[in-house]
């Protein structure tokens, strides 16, 4: 069996985007012919054996951005 095929628990992620990260999503999954639910399933499995700081620069790229989003929201809450 592979990963894929486990029977396994399963947690809900739920996360709120804005519509034009939502179609990036949507967009890339389809386009590579995956779910984003499978694609988030690895990208989680990878990311938890990520270094800290990430030692790939797409991922050092993405916390920088990440970063920005969240001062970015919390500012807009205040």
């Amino acid at each position: 069996m592979n990963d894929g095929d486990k029977v396994e628990e399963r947690e809900v992620l739920t996360a709120k985007v804005s519509r034009e990260a939502a179609a990036g999503w949507r967009d890339f999954c389809a386009k590579h012919g995956v779910s984003i639910t499978a694609f988030l399933e690895v990208a989680g499995r990878e990311l938890a054996a990520e270094t800290i700081p990430p030692t790939e620069e797409a991922r050092q790229r993405m916390v920088e951005k990440a970063r920005e989003v969240d001062r970015n929201r919390r500012s807009r809450k205040r």
